[in-house]
């Protein structure tokens, strides 16, 4: 492609991509609106990673693909737009599956990022830098969770039977141990799990400024 037809395609993509659903038309349209609100306001991150996230320099388009029921999607959703909102060089979006199949491939022509990102837990962070070029993906949760859970999960064996379970029971019984989990989770982000998720999104970002020659 020549320069001048590329530099044309930008601010399509721009224009495409602001059409996806800003965070606060998905927490308006959420069925868990109360949920997200209350962990918006939960959230506290150390000074430093404010500061960083504040004058980080480059321009990156983040497009998170998520669910509106998922304990990660519910939990971690609110930290990424709070990343977002202090950091004045991000833009992020919020999408569906199925929008995000229809997005994508007008975004980007990485053949790598379109043939895998479907497999991938949610929620599922896309980074695109100011060229729309394929930066890196991250998700669903910081990997400092993973302790809690597999503890979790050792206490709560049936978890694994009933999310099979096709029953009308068996559906109700998974539904009340997810809504369980989740507020679990509320709490382990509230103690240590939101710096976490931080600390990982600031290494991330780092590593983008490092690889375009700037300083972290």
């Amino acid at each position: 492609m020549q320069e001048s037809e590329r530099t044309v395609l930008l601010p399509e993509k721009t224009l495409i991509y602001s059409y996806a659903t800003t965070y606060s038309e998905f927490v308006a349209a959420s069925p868990r609106r109360e949920f997200l609100e209350m962990r918006s306001r939960e959230i506290r991150l150390l000074a430093e990673e404010q500061a960083y996230f504040t004058e980080y320099p480059d321009l990156s388009h983040w497009l998170v693909v998520a669910t509106d029921d998922g304990p990660d999607c519910l939990v971690v959703l609110p930290v990424l737009a709070h990343v977002a909102a202090w950091a004045q060089s991000l833009t992020l979006r919020v999408v569906h599956e199925d929008e995000a199949a229809k997005l994508l491939p007008a975004l980007t022509n990485d053949a790598a990022l379109l043939a895998s990102w479907s497999e991938a837990d949610l929620p599922l962070l896309l980074s695109f830098d100011d060229e729309w070029q394929f930066q890196e993906q991250w998700g669903p949760h910081p990997q400092a969770i993973e302790p809690y859970l597999d503890r979790w999960l050792a206490e709560h064996r049936e978890y694994e039977a009933l999310a099979e379970d096709d029953s009308v029971s068996g559906q109700l019984a998974y539904s009340r141990l997810l809504e369980q989990l989740l507020q679990e989770m509320r709490l382990w982000y509230n103690s240590s799990l939101n710096q976490a998720c931080g600390e990982e999104l600031r290494a991330l970002m780092a590593r983008w400024l490092e690889e375009n020659g700037d300083e972290g």
